[in-house]
């Protein structure tokens, strides 16, 4: 994913504050992405605050409505999805890169991924369209069986997800329900789930399942025999990914496969990666297990991090084609 060199554009950041918003604006810095101007916007809650955009601290800006992204030529909404349909529905002029497409299916929506989209679909893109980031789960699922070279006939897989995945809201409720259980004072209400030291599976469990499994066969271009269970697990940030397929004839080359492929870390010889070592990575990192029945491989993501990058990649393509409002 390297840096364009198109031309400088105007950018907005929704949802800077944010864990995925935090990574776009530390990427775009790093990465030295071609922008005339970069505006960071949140919510009534998180604006005023100020976040490091490279050696600089830039303000804050409320977003007080879809109008205040006219002018600008691309937007990152890493924002929830009510907030970024209603900016959608404005149509507010930039292109939108929508990250909260992630629990969607992926009917009639172009999905933005590095070695799943085409440079040349991308750069099709007119101001005012959408792209849609998939699920970081979704992408790591599709990345390790394009690596496999795999069809398989069916593929089971269970999701673990950090509560990074719901936001800081979620990250500062881990903390504190953890604070109060190991202080004896922890009070759950009887129709809410204790996310403190227990997993149990997703509320919105069908929907995540059925997001993931149109972003998949969407970016494989293949049908896919999915049994998926999926579920929360208190952890603060990353996620891991179980991964079942029953022995084929080209299983041999898998381990192979895996350490040649784009976009994967494969770990041999060495203790399996835990989520922590996800941490910052870049690609899905990847242990492969094989019994006489099959292959089990063990995946550890950082959900946030992929997400950003995903999202940088379909920009710095667009910036090779779009002109800007300068």
């Amino acid at each position: 994913m390297d840096a364009a060199s198109g031309r400088d554009l105007r950018i907005a950041v929704v949802g800077a504050t944010g864990v995925a918003g935090g990574q776009i604006a530390e990427l775009l810095a790093q990465r030295n992405f071609p922008a005339a101007e970069i505006r960071l916007f949140a919510s009534e809650h998180g604006a005023a605050e100020t976040i490091a955009l490279g050696e600089e601290d830039r303000p804050v800006a409320e977003l007080a409505s879809p109008a205040d992204l006219a002018g600008f030529d691309l937007a990152f909404l890493a924002v929830p999805p009510s907030l970024a349909a209603e900016i959608v529905r404005a149509h507010p002029g930039p292109i939108l890169i929508d990250l909260s497409a992630a629990g969607r299916s992926a009917a009639n929506v172009l999905l933005g991924a590095p070695g799943f989209a085409s440079r040349e679909r991308l750069r099709a893109v007119a101001p005012g369209d959408v792209v849609a980031i998939p699920h970081p789960s979704a992408y790591a699922l599709a990345t390790v069986l394009r690596a496999l070279g795999a069809s398989p006939a069916f593929v089971a897989a269970t999701l673990m997800l950090g509560v990074s995945t719901g936001g800081k809201d979620e990250i500062d409720k881990l903390m504190e329900e953890s604070v109060d259980l190991l202080n004896a004072r922890l009070d759950v209400a009887d129709d809410e789930q204790q996310r403190a030291f227990n997993i149990y599976p997703a509320d919105d469990e069908p929907e995540i399942i059925g997001a993931l499994t149109s972003q998949v066969e969407a970016m494989l271009g293949a049908a896919l025999r999915l049994v998926m269970r999926v579920v929360r697990v208190p952890i603060f940030y990353g996620t891991a990914l179980s991964i079942a397929i029953p022995t084929a004839s080209e299983s041999e080359a898998w381990i192979e496969r895996l350490r040649e492929a784009p976009g994967v870390t494969l770990i041999e010889d060495e203790m399996p990666p835990s989520v922590i070592d996800s941490a910052g990575q870049e690609a899905v990192v990847v242990s492969l297990y094989r019994n006489p029945h099959g292959v089990a491989l063990w995946c550890v993501i950082d959900s946030a991090r992929l997400a950003a990058l995903c999202a940088l990649w379909v920009a710095e393509n667009l910036s090779l084609a779009v002109p800007n409002h300068a």
